[in-house]
């Protein structure tokens, strides 16, 4: 699988960690999404891991997964740089 770069990269920092982390790709956003993402996992979340599943496989637009990253990341209360 193809990583997918987007235009730009997102900073997100988790507001009960202060934990921040760069993602550049699709591939990073599914990663967080994966494995460090706070536990409560609400709907933009959900909708955020298929749409990046979906870009990986060529079967949408990396634009369209990085839209869904930034909507799951505001639901959980990140802050974006």
């Amino acid at each position: 699988m193809k990583s997918k770069l987007w235009s730009s990269p997102i900073r997100i920092e988790n507001p009960e960690t202060g934990m921040v982390r760069t993602v550049k790709t699709v591939r990073d956003a599914k990663t967080v999404l994966d494995r460090f993402w706070p536990a409560y996992h609400g709907s933009q979340h959900h909708l955020a891991e298929q749409v990046c599943d979906e870009a990986l496989k060529g079967k949408s637009k990396p634009s369209e997964a990085r839209r869904a990253f930034i909507a799951a990341a505001v639901e959980a209360h990140f802050h974006i740089h």
